[in-house]
């Protein structure tokens, strides 16, 4: 199948009477949305039947609706015998470990030294907290270093005694040596990176692509036609919304009458 013209201000409806344009001028952009209206437009046939009743009596059968559910699965991936493109999950799974963890953490820490050693309550705390996804990896990072300078570092040698007590109360805890290397250990693996992608794989990205492309222009035949069916067997306003072709009414306060939408 020949690809589409792909530019991005390409008009995606005809202007003198708003049918659907030709599919060599169908930009990116619109076929990167075909496959959220084509899904509108099977759920619905698929789960009404006063709406399948209406599609099936302009010609629309079991196969059409079978091709539309294939079509969907192949611009998205989808395949039973093929597995998941690899992703790094360590880094993943790390950064959740410590997302998990910071904010039971840090209300531990702040209550085991809060009253007991205020001073290293102060240093230990200031300015850092529980954060949400990879903010927690910094989070736990800076308590962890501030946990190690009050263990060794030289700028505390005059506290050290102090210092230790503290760590001692925090290892009661379940924050201790252990545990802060094993937190230190998932830092580090929150901040790594996978390997570089090959270079050789660029002419296999390009091809992905181009595949890719072919099926969203495949997506957006069978939608334009079932589509531009169903304006002409579904005159429901309610099931067109369902469909995804029609839009809700204005509320009373805002502008403008309803619309159809987007094609």
């Amino acid at each position: 199948m020949s690809k589409p013209k792909t530019t991005k201000d390409s008009p995606t409806t005809d202007e003198a009477d708003g049918s659907p344009a030709p599919m060599a001028t169908v930009s990116r952009e619109t076929l990167e949305e075909t496959p959220a209206r084509a899904l509108a437009i099977v759920r619905a046939i698929g789960t009404s039947r006063p709406i399948h009743a209406l599609m099936a009596a302009y010609g629309y059968t079991a196969e059409d609706h079978k091709e539309g559910w294939s079509l969907i699965h192949a611009v998205s991936g989808f395949s039973e015998d093929a597995p998941l493109q690899a992703v790094d999950v360590k880094v993943r799974d790390a950064i959740v470990a410590l997302d998990k963890w910071d904010e039971d953490g840090f209300r531990l820490v702040r209550a085991s030294l809060t009253r007991r050693h205020p001073e290293q309550a102060k240093f230990v705390l200031d300015g850092i907290g529980p954060s949400t996804g990879p903010a927690a990896v910094v989070g736990v990072k800076g308590l962890l270093e501030r946990l190690d300078a009050l263990e060794k570092g030289p700028a505390r040698k005059n506290t050290r005694k102090a210092d230790l007590a503290a760590l001692a109360t925090l290892a009661k805890r379940g924050i201790d040596a252990g545990e802060r290397a094993r937190l230190a250990m998932l830092v580090v693996v929150a901040e790594s990176v996978g390997e570089a992608p090959d270079p050789q794989d660029a002419e296999a990205r390009v091809k992905r692509d181009g595949d890719y492309v072919e099926a969203l222009t495949a997506l957006r035949a069978w939608y334009e036609e079932w589509s531009e069916t169903a304006r002409v067997a579904v005159k429901r306003r309610d099931y067109l919304i369902r469909m995804g072709l029609a839009k809700r009414k204005a509320s009373k306060k805002a502008k403008g009458g309803e619309a159809d939408a987007p094609k």
